[in-house]
């Protein structure tokens, strides 16, 4: 099944090598112009490392780019300004490919995206859920897991403690 993304997935999961697990999840990734220009195209112009493993999915194409009708935009503004919030570009893109493309699945570890994406009827999953769920899946096993939440942290990704001590006790109980 293919699930839409927002920038931050795809750019930790490629700091931490394991970009591959999405597609061993998901059939295909949808991703909007807004999110390749900033995971992408920034990114090497930078010289970030993870931009060069995203390019290369989407060059083997199962990371896909595609453009949101303004229909689909449209619904996601409408719930913005409902809970007084604004998405960026690429959040609000990838929530609009999702509802167009009938992809329950959306990617994304941005709080306000997740709440838009649930009232949109979307399934939003982050990065922690994707660890889990590639263990539970033999992806990959539970130190491998273990270590590249530790490089995200090392990175700069951020989690309360209390989310860290429930990732590790959820990986404990696959």
């Amino acid at each position: 099944m293919a699930a839409s993304s927002d920038s931050d997935p795809l750019i930790w999961l490629a700091k931490s090598s394991i970009l591959h697990l999405l597609r061993k999840l998901h059939s295909e990734i949808l991703i909007p112009e807004a999110v390749r220009e900033e995971a992408v195209s920034r990114g090497l112009e930078k010289g970030f490392e993870d931009a060069k493993i995203i390019e290369k999915a989407l060059e083997e194409g199962w990371i896909r780019v595609y453009k949101a009708s303004t229909q689909f935009t449209d619904k996601v503004e409408a719930v913005e300004k409902r809970l007084d919030i604004e998405l960026g570009s690429g959040e609000r893109e990838a929530i609009a490919l999702a509802l167009e493309k009938k992809t329950s699945t959306f990617l994304t570890n941005d709080e306000d995206a997740y709440q838009t994406g649930k009232i949109l009827g979307l399934e939003p999953k982050g990065v922690l859920y994707l660890l889990l769920k590639g263990v539970k899946e033999g992806h990959h096993n539970k130190e491998k897991a273990k270590e590249s939440l530790s490089k995200m942290l090392e990175e700069g990704f951020w989690l309360s403690p209390t989310i860290i001590h429930k990732f590790h006790e959820a990986l404990a109980k696959l």
